[in-house]
C-alpha cells in the first residue's frame, strides 16, 4: 500500500515541505493551508506564489513535471494539461496517480476537478485495451475515487498479464517454426570447405549410402571388406573430396561374372531305324541314348 505524503512547516513565515507519497484530500488540504499561511506572512503576490513553493514538493516526479510545465503553471493555464491527459501506453495506476497529483495543484482554482469529475476524466481517457474490460464489469456508481481506481488497476494488471502471456506464446511459436524449418532442410545441402585440411563429418545421406552399400565410414569407399576401425586407407583429402552420391555406389559395385550352364542333350533314335531290327550289337550301339 502506498504511503501518504505529509506536510511539514517549522514556522508560518517559512515555506512548507511536501514529502513523497500519495496525495490524499487531507494532505492536499494541509498543503494548501500551509502555503496560504506562508504567502500571507511573506506578502507574496499571486503571480509569484507557484514558483516560490514549487521546489518544496520533494517528489522527484513533481520536480520533473514542474520543470517541464513551469511556464503553463506560472501562467495559470495548467488546467488544459489535466483535461487533455490520456493513458496511452502507460500503466493505468501510474497515470491515474500522476493525474491526481496534477489536479491537486489546481486545488482552490475553478479548474480543479472534484473526485466524481476526475473519475469521469480518467474513465473517458483510458486506453482502448482497458475500455472494454471496464465496461464489461460494470463497476458500481457509489464507489469512491480511490476504490474505483483500485478496481480498474486490477483489470489493467490482468490485461498486462494476458498481453505478456500472448507475447511469450508468440515468441515460442516463432522459435519452434525456426527449428522446424532448420530440421526440414535436406542434409545433402551440407558443403565442405575445400580450403580446409580437415574433412567434415558425414552427412545423413552419405551415412545412409555407406550403410546400404557396405562402405567404410573412414575411407568412405563402397563395397569393401573392412570396417572403419580396421581401415588402413585413411581419411580422404578434404581439398579433393566430393560428396558421395548414389551413382558413386553403383559404379563401385562389383560386376557379377556370368557362367554358362551346359545341359545334357539326348539323341533320339529314328523310328524307321527301330523298326529295322538288326542282330548286330555294333549297329545298336550307334543308337544308344546319351
Amino acid at each position: 500500500m502506498t504511503k501518504s505524503a505529509t506536510v511539514k512547516q517549522s514556522t508560518p513565515n517559512k515555506p512548507p515541505k511536501l514529502s513523497v507519497g500519495e496525495l490524499t484530500p487531507e494532505v492536499i488540504h494541509d498543503w494548501d493551508n500551509a502555503c496560504s499561511t506562508y504567502f500571507m506572512h511573506k506578502g507574496i503576490d499571486a503571480g509569484n506564489q507557484v514558483k516560490m513553493i514549487a521546489f518544496r514538493m520533494l517528489d522527484p516526479h513533481l520536480h520533473t513535471w514542474y520543470l517541464t510545465w513551469w511556464i503553463a503553471l506560472d501562467a495559470g493555464t495548467f488546467a488544459k494539461k489535466v483535461l487533455g491527459s490520456q493513458q496511452g501506453s502507460r500503466i493505468f495506476y501510474k497515470w491515474a496517480l500522476e493525474l491526481q497529483n496534477q489536479n491537486a495543484l489546481l486545488y482552490g482554482n475553478t479548474a480543479h476537478l472534484m473526485d466524481t469529475q476526475l473519475c469521469n476524466q480518467l474513465e473517458a481517457n483510458i486506453c482502448k485495451d482497458l475500455t472494454i474490460p471496464v465496461l464489461r464489469v460494470n463497476l458500481a456508481d457509489d464507489l469512491t475515487l480511490k476504490e474505483w481506481i483500485e478496481e480498474v488497476k486490477h483489470l489493467d494488471d490482468k490485461c498486462c498479464e494476458d498481453l505478456a502471456s500472448h507475447k511469450k506464446i508468440a515468441k515460442e511459436l516463432y522459435k519452434s517454426s525456426k527449428r522446424t524449418t532448420s530440421m526440414s532442410k535436406p542434409s545433402s545441402l551440407k558443403t565442405y570447405n575445400v580450403s580446409s585440411s580437415h574433412l567434415g563429418s558425414l552427412t545423413e545421406g552419405e551415412h545412409s549410402l555407406l550403410m546400404k552399400h557396405r562402405g567404410c565410414f573412414k575411407c568412405r569407399k563402397f563395397y569393401i571388406s573392412h570396417q572403419s576401425k580396421d581401415c588402413t586407407d585413411g581419411t580422404p583429402e578434404a581439398s579433393s573430396y566430393k560428396m558421395l552420391m548414389e551413382l558413386d555406389a553403383i559404379v563401385a559395385k562389383p560386376k557379377t561374372k556370368m557362367v554358362a550352364t551346359v545341359r545334357p542333350v539326348g539323341a533320339v533314335m529314328p523310328s524307321t531305324v527301330l523298326d529295322d531290327r538288326s542282330d548286330s550289337e555294333d549297329d545298336m550301339a550307334h543308337f544308344q541314348i546319351f
